[in-house]
């Protein structure tokens, strides 16, 4: 789109017409449009200046984003910031979370597998999930060489992600808080990476499972 670079400016400037973060604006001004790809837009910030995105990305700001976007561009696009500002940076961006959502889909296929059975026991209590947890060490092959260890902690997440689907409540209660740490403590232990990368990590595979799920509903329908 050969006029992408003036209407990414005039959001630009009305996003700062409507916040009053002067960070904010610090951040957007250094932003630059790569390209939109889909439904995509994407909006991208020199490498040395990564940390502006965070800035950015604040859930308290991205309606006021997207309702920019709409109203310049003429349509629903999702917003999406990466560290880089090339179309070749984008693509291989794009292909790395290709990847590692299609090792995400294998993972979930593989504990999905397994039967009911265990799957009743481990979801029973968090002492279950925790012993769980350790059998699957013990079956990881090359455990104690890193990559053994990366797949270990995947697999791991798997299975405490889908316990929490019955055994954390929403909102959660200070038991289950104190079950899922103990249960990442381990994990941590075992895989060798901290358990605040863990804890992320599995942020990020519950919200992948749901939109799965979510999405598994619709076909169904």
């Amino acid at each position: 789109m050969s006029n992408l670079p003036l209407l990414w400016a005039t959001c630009v400037e009305r996003l700062k017409d409507r916040t009053n973060n002067r960070s904010f604006w610090e951040a957007i001004e250094q932003t630059r449009p790569i390209t939109i790809d889909g439904d995509s837009l994407i909006i991208g910030v020199d490498p040395d200046k990564s940390y502006h995105i965070g800035v950015i990305n604040q859930n308290s700001l991205q309606h006021i984003i997207t309702t920019a976007v709409r109203e310049v561009f003429g349509r629903e696009l999702k917003f999406r910031m990466i560290d880089g500002n090339t179309v070749q940076e984008w693509e291989i961006i794009k292909d790395r979370d290709a990847k590692a959502a299609e090792a995400r889909a294998a993972a979930a296929a593989k504990a999905a597998s397994r039967p009911s059975l265990e799957k009743g026991v481990y979801n029973a209590s968090w002492d279950g999930v925790h012993d769980a947890v350790s059998r699957a060490h013990s079956d990881t092959p090359v455990r104690n060489l890193p990559q053994g260890k990366a797949r270990y902690a995947n697999e791991a997440l798997y299975i405490l992600a889908q316990a929490m689907e019955t055994l954390y409540p929403d909102p959660p209660d200070e038991a289950s808080e104190r079950g899922v740490a103990r249960i990442l403590d381990r994990i941590s232990h075992l895989s060798d990476i901290p358990a605040p990368v863990l804890a992320f990590e599995l942020e990020r595979l519950r919200v992948y499972l749901q939109s799965e799920t979510e999405e598994e509903e619709e076909e169904s329908e």
